[in-house]
C-alpha cells in the first residue's frame, strides 16, 4: 500500500545506495519503477507525478537523474558519488562499429520467448549469461544484476516463434527491429545471445549414447572403477 512521503524518499535512497554499493552498473529508472510497483511503495502524495519527477522533486541532491542523449529512453538513477562513473558507461554504450543486424534464427530460444511470452502485464527479464532463460514477475534478489528487463514497448506478446523462418515477413521484421532497439537501449550486443554454442552442444549430445552419458555423469574416480555387465552395456550403447 502507499507509504508516507518521507518513508518513500528514504526507501528510494536506500535502494539506490545499496545497488551502487554492490556494483557500478547503471540502475535504470525503469528497473527501479518495477521494484516500487511490485512492493507497492509509491508515496501517498504521488498524484500524477512520474518516478522521474518524484526523484527530481523530492530526493535531490542525494539522488540524480542521468540519461543517454542518443537514446532518451535510457535513463538511470545515480548518487553524486557514482554519477561520473555511470555517465562514462553510458557514453561507451555504443561501440564505434556498424551494428550487426538481428536475425531471429541466430538467437537462443529462451531469449526469443522473452519477447513474445504472454506475461499478463508482469515484467519480463532475460538472464544475461549462459544458461540463458527468462523470468516473469521477478528475479532472485541476490542475482538482480544478472538479468535485463525487457520493457513492454519492445515485446510482441502472443507471437508464435516456434519456427521463426515461417513467420510472416511483417511480423519477422517488426520483432527483429524491436529486439535491435532493445539491445541498443541496454547497451548489449545480440551476439552474446547466439545459439551457436548451444547448437554445438545439442549436436554433440545427440551423437552420444546412454552409456556415454552415464559414464560422463560420474565423478572421474568412480568412472574409472565402475563395472557394467556386458549385456547392460550393449543395451545402453544402442540408446541415444
Amino acid at each position: 500500500m502507499p507509504i508516507p512521503p518521507n518513508e518513500f524518499q528514504q526507501k528510494i535512497k536506500d535502494r539506490v545506495r545499496a545497488h551502487y554499493a554492490a556494483n557500478r552498473t547503471p540502475l535504470l529508472l525503469a528497473h527501479l519503477g518495477v521494484e516500487i510497483e511490485k512492493s507497492d511503495e509509491w508515496p501517498t502524495d504521488r498524484g500524477q507525478r512520474s518516478l522521474k519527477q518524484l526523484i527530481t522533486e523530492t530526493c535531490a541532491p542525494d539522488l540524480q537523474i542521468v540519461w543517454d542523449r542518443r537514446s532518451p529512453a535510457y535513463i538511470a538513477v545515480v548518487t553524486p558519488e557514482v554519477r561520473a562513473d555511470v555517465e562514462a558507461q553510458i557514453a561507451d554504450r555504443f561501440v564505434e562499429k556498424e551494428s550487426v543486424p538481428v536475425r531471429l534464427e541466430e538467437i537462443v530460444r529462451p531469449v526469443l520467448l522473452a519477447f513474445c511470452v504472454n506475461a499478463q502485464n508482469q515484467p519480463v527479464y532475460i538472464k544475461r549469461t549462459r544458461p540463458f532463460r527468462y523470468e516473469v514477475g521477478s528475479v532472485p534478489p541476490d542475482h538482480a544484476t544478472d538479468y535485463i528487463l525487457v520493457e513492454p514497448e519492445y515485446r510482441r506478446p502472443g507471437l508464435r516463434i516456434d519456427r521463426p523462418h515461417l513467420l510472416p515477413l511483417s511480423d519477422r521484421k517488426d520483432l527483429e527491429s524491436l529486439i535491435q532497439k532493445w539491445a541498443a537501449v541496454h547497451g548489449v550486443q545480440m551476439e552474446q545471445f547466439s545459439r551457436v554454442d548451444q547448437d554445438e552442444k545439442e549436436t554433440s549430445e545427440a551423437g552420444r549414447t546412454a552409456l556415454d552419458r552415464l559414464l560422463t555423469a560420474q565423478p572421474p574416480d568412480i568412472a574409472r572403477r565402475i563395472m557394467i555387465p556386458a549385456d547392460i552395456a550393449q543395451i545402453l550403447s544402442r540408446i541415444r
